[in-house]
């Protein structure tokens, strides 16, 4: 994403996370011409921007980076990518790592959210701009539900899971004001709506 020529916005962030299910694709695609059969294909190097920056509004240090993160990571699991390595995990001068000496920067917080997310795949659809839904069951038999805004403003939308009715869920949520942190059980409204943050990565457990 670095561009020496102009500064990477929020938009060119947003707009990221849509190419790469089609770069996996095509990826694949290739695989499969010059071998003749699948490999499994890893992505052990990723971060948004491969230079340095730090302390700029969309640089690997900043919030929105995290809400990015996490929505690559589930773009990539959308494409069947069996691991993605974080690129870097600490830099003291620049702004790739998830720490900085002992600062705890924002896409930190993306693992310990995904950490609860569960392992078996299921389906999911938005049809929300800027909004993407990511799920998965659980060992323990939740339903996890990763919903990520990556809009500039609130949105309030529907949310429905075939053949049950949803009545309370354990959220968690990253945004501006919480860190990975647990909100306790919530409950749904009536109509099955959710409000999203801005900026926002939620996830819902339901069992």
């Amino acid at each position: 994403m670095y561009s020496p020529n102009k500064p990477v916005t929020v938009q060119d962030l947003r707009e990221n996370t849509r190419k790469w299910v089609a770069e996996i694709e095509y990826l694949r695609k290739l695989i499969r011409e010059t071998l003749s059969h699948d490999l499994p294909i890893a992505v052990t190097e990723i971060n948004s921007d491969s230079s340095s920056a730090m302390l700029q509004k969309v640089s690997p240090d900043s919030f929105y980076n995290a809400i990015w993160y996490a929505d690559v990571l589930g773009q990539l699991m959308n494409a069947d990518v069996f691991m993605v390595n974080q690129w870097v995990l600490s830099q003291r001068s620049g702004g790739l790592g998830l720490l900085q000496v002992k600062n705890v920067r924002p896409t930190f917080y993306v693992f310990p959210l995904y950490k609860n997310f569960g392992r078996e795949q299921v389906y999911a659809a938005s049809g929300v701009a800027d909004v993407d839904i990511f799920a998965a069951k659980r060992e323990d038999g939740a339903l996890t539900l990763m919903v990520i805004n990556l809009s500039d403003d609130e949105q309030r939308v529907p949310l429905q899971v075939m053949g049950m009715k949803l009545t309370d869920a354990e959220v968690w949520r990253l945004d501006a004001t919480h860190n990975a942190e647990s909100l306790g059980m919530q409950d749904f409204s009536s109509d099955g709506a959710v409000i999203l943050p801005a900026q926002s990565a939620t996830l819902y457990m339901i069992r």
